[in-house]
Parts: C-alpha cells; sequence; structure tokens
C-alpha cells in the first residue's frame, strides 16, 4: 500500500459512535422498515376507500308516511307494523287491458272499480277489505275513521271479501241503495244440529218456499248473523266456499246445500216492457211485484228435486210447447217461463259450460213497469251438491236495439241498483253492457208495499 495512502486513512480518526450507528437495530432485524411502509400504503387505500364508498351511496330521500297513524272510533289504532303491510300491498300494478284492433263499436269493457283495482289490501285479513283505506276501529273512512267509505273494524265498510277481494255476494255497508241478503244453511237447524236435507230435498223446500216466499218456512234453519247488502248479481264461477264467507261464516257452514235470499225495494227507471235474463248454478230465482218472474239454473227451483234429473225434457218443454207429460205438467203449473216463449235462452262465447249444461242464460216473462213507481223485488240463489258456485242477472228492455255478441245473442246490462261495475271476472261470466239502467233501491223491506 502507499504510504500516502496510508497517511491519509489513517488521518482521520475513527470514532466508536460511527460503529454503534452502523450495526442493525432490533427493529430492523424484525423487518420494521417494511411494516411501516406497508401499514402506511395499507392505510392510505383504506381512507381512500372510505372516501370513495360515501360519494357513491346517495342521500337518503325524507319520508312521508302517507298512512294515517290510527282513526275510527274504536280501539286505539292501528300499529305500525300494519300500516307497513298496506303500504306493501297497495303497490300492485295496473290492471292488464285487451283491446281488439279495427273493430268499430259502442261496446265497451267496462274500467275495474275502485275496490277491485285494490284487491290485493284485502289479503291483510279474511274479511276482505278490512284494514281500511285510512284508519281502522269502528269507523269506515278515508283517513279520519269518520266516514262510511273503505274501512273496518267494528264499523261499517266494504268487507265480506271473496279471494281477497269485493265479495260479489255483497258488502258489509248497509247501502240505502241496495238490496238486503240474509243466509241460510239448511244442513243444521238453529242449534247447529244436523238436519236431513239433502241435496234434492233441498230443491224440495226451496219450491215450497217460492210458493209464497214466507221465511216461516226457513224459520227452523241457521241463519248467518251477518246480513249483506247486494248492488248487482254478477258472481263469475267460483267456489261455492265464497258465500258463507262473506256471510263470515265459514267455519260453521260446510259449502253445499246454503241459500241466500236478497230483498228490496226498486224503482223503475223507465216506463216499458222488461224481462230478466240470467242463470244459476245451482239455482237463481226472482220475484217481482209479488210474481215470480225468472228461474233458470241447474236445478228449476219452482219444481223442487224433480227438476235435476230431468232438465232436458224441461228445456224440451219449453223449447217445443210439448214433450214428456209429466214434464209438461210441472211446466205448465209452476214455471214462470210458459211453452212457446220466444226467446227461450241466450248463449254467449264465454259460457261455454252454461251453454252446454244450461242451454245457456234463461230468458223469463215479460212484465211491465212505469217509471218512478216503487216495486219489491226478491232474489234467491242456492247451491246444493257444493263445488262450484256461479250467477248472474241482466235486464232486458223488450223492443231495444243492444249490441251483439257474435252469435247474435244481445248483449245486456246488468240488473243494478247504483253505478259500480263488477270486479274483472276470473270464472265463467257472459258478457255485459256498463250502460244499463239503474233500478236505484228504494230501500225498506218488500213488506212495505
Amino acid at each position: 500500500m502507499d504510504p500516502d495512502q496510508q497517511d491519509d486513512f489513517t488521518s482521520t480518526p475513527f470514532h466508536a459512535s460511527h460503529a454503534v450507528e452502523n450495526k442493525p437495530s432490533i427493529w430492523k432485524k424484525l423487518g420494521g422498515g417494511s411494516l411501516s411502509i406497508s401499514i402506511i400504503v395499507h392505510a392510505i387505500l383504506l381512507a381512500i376507500g372510505v372516501v370513495w364508498i360515501f360519494q357513491i351511496i346517495p342521500a337518503q330521500e325524507p319520508k312521508v308516511d302517507f298512512m294515517p297513524k290510527g282513526g275510527g272510533g274504536g280501539s286505539a289504532g292501528v300499529k305500525e307494523v300494519s300500516n307497513k303491510k298496506q303500504r306493501a300491498t297497495m303497490t300492485t300494478p295496473n290492471m292488464p287491458r285487451m283491446a281488439a284492433k279495427g273493430v268499430a263499436s259502442s261496446f265497451t269493457l267496462p274500467e275495474p272499480d275502485a275496490a277491485s283495482s285494490m284487491s290485493s289490501v284485502g289479503s291483510l285479513s279474511s274479511g276482505g277489505l278490512s284494514g281500511g283505506l285510512g284508519g281502522s276501529g269502528s269507523g269506515g273512512g278515508r283517513g279520519d275513521g269518520h266516514g262510511t267509505g273503505f274501512g273496518s273494524g267494528m264499523g261499517p265498510g266494504l268487507g265480506g271479501g271473496a279471494a281477497g277481494s269485493v265479495s260479489p255476494f255483497g258488502l258489509v255497508n248497509p247501502n240505502a241503495n241496495a238490496l238486503v241478503g240474509e243466509f241460510y244453511d239448511t244442513k243444521q237447524d238453529t242449534k247447529r244440529k244436523p238436519t236431513d236435507i239433502t241435496p234434492e230435498k233441498l230443491g224440495d223446500l226451496i219450491q215450497d218456499f217460492t210458493r209464497s216466499w214466507n221465511d216461516r218456512i226457513l224459520e227452523k234453519y241457521y241463519k248467518a248473523p251477518q246480513k249483506l247488502y247486494l248492488t248487482k248479481l254478477f258472481i263469475p264461477t267460483m267456489s261455492a266456499n265464497e258465500a258463507p264467507k262473506a256471510y263470515k261464516c265459514e267455519n260453521e257452514v260446510e259449502p253445499s246445500r246454503w241459500m241466500a235470499i236478497y230483498r228490496g225495494n226498486v224503482i223503475a227507471p223507465k216506463t216499458g216492457k222488461f224481462r230478466f235474463v240470467g242463470a244459476g248454478d245451482d239455482i237463481l230465482m226472482v220475484r217481482f211485484n209479488r210474481k215470480t218472474v225468472f228461474d233458470w239454473g241447474y236445478t228449476f227451483g219452482s219444481m223442487g228435486g224433480y227438476s235435476r234429473r230431468d232438465r232436458s225434457k224441461i228445456y224440451e218443454v219449453l223449447s217445443t210447447g210439448k214433450g214428456d207429460k209429466e214434464a209438461e205438467r210441472n211446466v205448465r203449473s209452476q214455471f214462470p217461463t210458459r211453452p212457446g216463449s220466444n226467446p227461450i235462452s241466450y248463449e254467449y262465447p264465454s259460457t261455454g259450460i252454461w251453454n252446454k249444461a244450461l242451454h245457456g242464460l234463461g230468458v223469463g216473462p215479460e212484465f211491465d213497469v212505469t217509471a218512478g213507481t216503487t216495486y219489491p223485488i226478491e232474489i234467491l240463489i242456492s247451491e246444493l251438491p257444493g263445488g262450484l258456485f256461479g250467477a248472474a242477472l241482466m235486464i232486458e228492455e223488450v223492443g231495444a236495439t243492444y249490441q251483439k255478441a257474435p252469435n247474435g245473442s244481445p248483449i245486456l246490462p246488468i240488473f243494478r241498483t247504483d253505478g259500480s261495475q263488477p270486479a274483472p271476472a276470473k270464472g265463467e261470466c257472459p258478457p255485459y253492457d256498463p250502460q244499463g239502467p239503474i233500478w236505484k233501491a228504494a230501500g225498506g223491506s218488500t213488506k212495505d208495499i
């Protein structure tokens, strides 16, 4: 080594502190340097992530609760959980509509009414629309519980639902523009003990009852405490259990061998000749102005149990004026539609089962009315063996012009006491003209006239 270089080297003093600084510390031996860097990097990434999340989450809109906290005149009010369920069920989509292109016609399908459009609300209870559109308790209002609109609790409302919707068997609201309905179960007496009534015996009972329409004949049978109020009879084919459900006695009544009678007084909308058109599965009968003027179904109520077995023979007598001797005798002595009446029935494309089994909807005899005059009316429907039930009662003005079905049968208005339309049908039923006359109910009992 060069001496000068050695001098240069040895001329710089060496301190012990230098040796200590160059020696690795325990922190560095444990990887402290890289760990610090990693922690700092992750902290930065976490901060960036938090900022990004808060930027993409939108600010929550202020919640506006349109449902009332209570109402009515009964109990303390509706719980918040009930309000949430009502809000959830009321968000139903609009009803689908169908239209035919290139068809010129004044006949239109009716819009669903307010009650039927909200059928999902009825699913909140077994009684139909029983949550109320504004409050519960004994009031039934639209918000404050003091009105008589949609509601529930102990007061009037639009209850008595069929399959969670407004029941076509009638409303629980005592409407002044409605006929009053009472429900009987002939399988049990007033003490709920079984009777010996069979489907055929019920036919005989109805025959006996409709000779006078006297309630004393039915006094020994179970009568539902609930009354219903009917503005139109238009019941598409459905389970026969919907009747006891509507009258709130489904836990006490099996869905067979029941009957319902609707009574009231109606005011004729115009002077002229009219006739009822309709069908009942199993029985539909009408007495107007103290006279039986309609009887058409699987069983003819005027003829008792006999008629179910020999229905084809009865139709032969009605359409031709002659046939089976026993059928001739029964038709001529009891049946409201006499042989030779024209027409006997109307068939429609939408009533395939009724066309096959009943020759369509029966046409009753003509009767005269004077505008503004009040007439008593009674309507009887009944199901004998159980299963399915359906009924429709239309009104035809003799000599009037109506839209025609493809097969030529007239599209008639429903006999009704107010301007409401039936809910969209899911079962078999005839088409109808939504613009027909309104036979306004006069209130009171049929005994008042």
